[in-house]
């Protein structure tokens, strides 16, 4: 997957991050106020994150195949929170990144779709 970001003071940065199967997931998960370029692979569950202070990266195992992936704050502290959406079971899965535990709650139907946080006002 290629990556053109257009930075507000440093510049163009291009980069080659992820799989074509890879699904685009950025956020700000390291809560320095900055979009982090990220994937999460369907195939795995797992989220892949570029830093954005550095240009490393980490990944860690959240969700299953034929998940839907949901990204968003979902504890308040500035940061995102890898989530899915199970449609399977209608059922949402939050790894909370604030130190209060994941959050899995039951809502919506096998029908609906997750949006990103960034649609909601």
């Amino acid at each position: 997957m290629e990556w053109w970001i257009q930075r507000s003071t440093a510049g163009l940065l291009a980069t080659v991050f992820g799989s074509s199967a890879d699904k685009a997931v950025p956020g700000d998960y390291t809560g320095d106020g900055k979009t982090d370029v990220a994937v999460w692979r369907p195939s795995t569950g797992n989220w892949i994150i570029l830093r954005s202070e550095d240009l490393s990266y980490y990944a860690f195992p959240f969700g299953q195949n034929g998940d839907v992936p949901a990204p968003g704050d979902y504890d308040g502290d500035g940061k995102t929170d890898a989530a899915v959406f199970r449609p399977a079971t209608s059922i949402w899965y939050a790894n909370r990144s604030g130190g209060s535990g994941p959050l899995i709650a039951g809502f919506g139907l096998p029908t609906d779709q997750a949006l990103p946080n960034v649609f909601v006002r």
